[in-house]
């Protein structure tokens, strides 16, 4: 890894504790000599490993060091084929991500947290959460020996708080939205100098996990899909898995990048409204009412993040969907039956975003889609 570039202004700024840039303020994304890199490392023979750190060269660690690792990544792709049946279309697919340690997608970038964190000398870890990424930093945290603070809306679901409580970890629930707790936790992390974990595009090591998805996609596919479609808050995992589909056709593997599709939860949209309204920025929603709280971000302190998404979402020919809560539940229903899939609510709205393509004929019968499922069911059981 080289340093940490700008993602607005292309500032750089050397690899240390950095949440963004100095010149603009701005999110941050680490470099690479990729010339380097692909003469000595190749995806096929990453290929003959499992786990996210196969991809190692492409991960922002140094080549010594050991990875606070619990397992993840090498998640199934399941062929959905009752569900082709039920759309009439000829090639689904399902990304599980909830066979992840922890349950859920986030345990790439927490895995990648931590190993950095130890890495950069941090005493202690910080991080705000809906549920997931609380659960998966509490966890790693435990596996690295460093202790772990949390904040949480109120509406966070009992069994992810419950399960936070359990790897350790000391917790505070907050009044107000997922930016409130964003807003806390950047306070503590920056009086206290504790390594910020916190899974938008704030910490710019964490979000180079999730670029593994794009490679496992590619390796089990044999090919490139036409569509993948991510639930989103503020879209980091969106946004890394593009990258990993350029890094991949930068190395040769791949020639084209498939359109990516943000999801959100109809009542808290800032993404989808701007992308409706055909604007670049994107600002805050005013008031979220949504069940879907794994996505139900509102980006009231940094608005900046789902602008950079949206960038992103348009740059790969992509939509950015807003799914109703009422027929997100429905589908969650139909996935855990038909297809023996039990996935939390935000996870199946990938699903409503599809059945919305379809009817504007945006996603065609004979497109390949993958659905990227993100969270386990179990851990939203009221």
């Amino acid at each position: 890894m080289l340093g940490l570039r700008c993602s607005s202004c292309g500032e750089w700024h050397e690899s240390t504790i950095r949440y963004q840039c100095e010149a603009c303020g701005n999110s941050l994304m680490a470099e690479y000599d990729y010339n380097r890199i692909f003469r000595k490392f190749s995806f096929e023979n990453a290929g003959m490993a499992s786990g996210i750190w196969r991809f190692k060269p492409l991960l922002p660690v140094g080549p010594n060091v050991a990875p606070v690792t619990l397992g993840e990544g090498s998640t199934p792709l399941l062929r959905a084929n009752r569900l082709e049946s039920a759309l009439s279309l000829a090639n689904v697919f399902l990304k599980n991500e909830t066979v992840n340690p922890t349950l859920s997608f986030k345990d790439r970038a927490l895995s990648v947290a931590l190993t950095v964190a130890g890495q950069l000398g941090a005493e202690a870890v910080v991080t705000a959460s809906t549920g997931n990424t609380g659960v998966s930093a509490a966890a790693y945290a435990a596996k690295s020996g460093l202790p772990c603070t949390l904040f949480v809306p109120k509406s966070t679901p009992r069994a992810k708080l419950y399960a936070m409580k359990r790897y350790g970890a000391s917790l505070h629930q907050v009044d107000g939205t997922f930016s409130d707790a964003y807003l806390l936790a950047k306070e503590v992390a920056e009086r206290k100098r504790w390594f910020n974990l916190t899974s938008t595009f704030l910490n710019p090591f964490a979000v180079e996990g999730h670029k593994t998805l794009a490679y496992e996609l590619v390796e089990q596919m044999k090919e490139v899909p036409d569509w993948v479609i991510i639930p989103i808050g503020a879209g980091p995992l969106l946004v890394s898995v593009y990258r990993g589909f350029l890094e991949l056709r930068l190395a040769g593997r791949i020639n084209t990048i498939p359109r990516l599709v943000g999801v959100q939860a109809a009542g808290c949209a800032p993404i989808a409204r701007a992308f409706a309204q055909d604007k670049t920025e994107v600002e805050p929603w005013e008031a979220p009412e949504t069940m879907l709280s794994a996505i139900a971000d509102p980006l009231s302190s940094y608005p900046a993040d789902g602008s950079r998404t949206l960038k992103v979402i348009r740059e790969s020919g992509g939509q950015v969907v807003a799914a109703p809560d009422e027929a997100v539940l429905g589908d969650q229903e139909w996935l855990t039956r038909q297809e023996g899939l039990y996935v939390e609510n935000a996870s199946a709205s990938t699903l409503t975003a599809l059945k919305i393509l379809l009817k504007q004929r945006v996603v065609r019968e004979s497109d390949s889609v993958v659905l990227v499922l993100t969270g386990h069911g179990t851990k939203e059981t009221e």
